[in-house]
């Protein structure tokens, strides 16, 4: 029975950049948890809560980042090595998704009333949201989007780059990090003053054509390839005053959280994602500098960072959606057992997400190693 509810963490794992994963679906869950605390608390946790999808956007790209800069550093940047590199993320990322997806269409044609499968094909191509506001189903895969075509996306310009003009890596990546993050900035700029009517701009207008479209973050995600270019190419400045880079950087996401910059709907659709990224890229040297940790409290936010990605795709749409908001019982429970609901919330949160780590993400990305 032990060993069903046990993880085998593999010897490469950076406990710094675990503890920012950590953080990271931390902020998520927690967000998405508050609809089950009295109200007079919720106001005081979102004094403590962050965007933790930025936070995945920045290390998602480092990671990225690093893992083309050492594949063209050893190879050249063949058709054959451009779809091996596809292959190895969508085998890493794609099951999991598809099979959360498809839970939740055969759920709702089940038992939703005039449900339509037509348009939600998009879905499989993550064109749900490439230029348009993400629709009702399935919320938290506006971001797996992101990130699928920031896949799609970043190597083809840099294979671009390398084999047609005829630059070198270093300068491919670099060019590569600077044009999407300067064309994303420019893309939301001209969104705010051309396209959105700004008598009718609401928090509502912001989240759907700001901050949850694929076209709008990807500068995000390039923020962190941008890390990963300054760690392998300029060393001596990744790993000088780290201290003073990871306090700039928590300034900085601190200034964003409470709007010191003010809160201009001009900044906060068009700058704040930017000053945010980074803010988290002046954490990473000193913690990617954080190889290890061992003790039990080390061991859980390990844990933790290892099956993030299920609890993402889990928590919203089918956790708190699916099961808690059906389950009558949790209402009359809830009446005389103060958070019942929030504790059921998190432990089926961490029981399907680490069960579905264990039992099919591990063994759907070992797969692109088979031939």
């Amino acid at each position: 029975m032990k060993k069903i509810f046990t993880i085998e963490i593999p010897e490469s794992r950076n406990f710094g950049l675990d503890l920012l994963r950590f953080f990271a679906i931390f902020f998520v869950v927690a967000d998405h948890s508050t609809k089950y605390l009295p109200k007079e608390y919720i106001k005081f946790l979102h004094f403590f809560l962050f965007d933790g999808v930025t936070f995945f956007f920045v290390l998602s790209g480092f990671l990225i980042g690093g893992i083309l800069i050492k594949i063209l550093n050893n190879a050249d940047f063949t058709k054959k090595t451009l779809f091996d590199f596809w292959k190895r993320r969508w085998f890493r990322t794609v099951p999991a998704y598809f099979l959360i997806l498809c839970i939740l269409l055969i759920l709702n044609l089940l038992f939703t009333p005039i449900f339509s499968l037509t348009d939600k094909l998009r879905y499989f191509i993550f064109f749900q949201n490439f230029k348009t506001p993400h629709p009702l189903f399935f919320p938290e895969a506006w971001s797996l989007s992101v990130e699928e075509w920031f896949y799609i996306i970043t190597p083809i310009i840099i294979f671009i780059l390398i084999n047609i003009v005829h630059l070198n890596t270093k300068k491919s990546i670099l060019y590569t990090a600077i044009f999407v993050i300067g064309f994303t900035i420019f893309y939301r700029f001209c969104r705010y003053f051309i396209t959105i009517d700004q008598s009718l701009y609401n928090i509502n207008v912001w989240d759907a054509f700001f901050s949850k479209q694929v076209i709008t973050r990807l500068d995000s995600l390039m923020f962190g390839v941008l890390a990963a270019y300054i760690k392998n190419y300029h060393s001596n400045l990744w790993n000088t005053n780290k201290i003073a880079f990871f306090a700039v950087g928590i300034v900085l996401i601190l200034i964003n959280k409470f709007q010191l910059f003010g809160s201009a709907n001009f900044y906060h659709s068009v700058l704040h994602f930017t000053f945010l990224s980074v803010g988290v890229v002046l954490l990473l040297p000193l913690l990617e500098s954080c190889k290890r940790a061992s003790s039990p409290i080390a061991t859980s936010i390990t844990y933790i960072s290892l099956i993030s990605y299920s609890m993402y795709l889990v928590n919203l749409s089918l956790v708190q959606l699916w099961i808690i908001d059906r389950l009558e019982f949790l209402n009359e429970l809830n009446q005389y057992f103060a958070y019942t609901k929030f504790l059921t919330f998190l432990f089926l949160i961490y029981i399907i997400s680490f069960l579905l780590y264990k039992y099919f993400e591990i063994p759907t990305t070992k797969l692109r190693d088979k031939k």
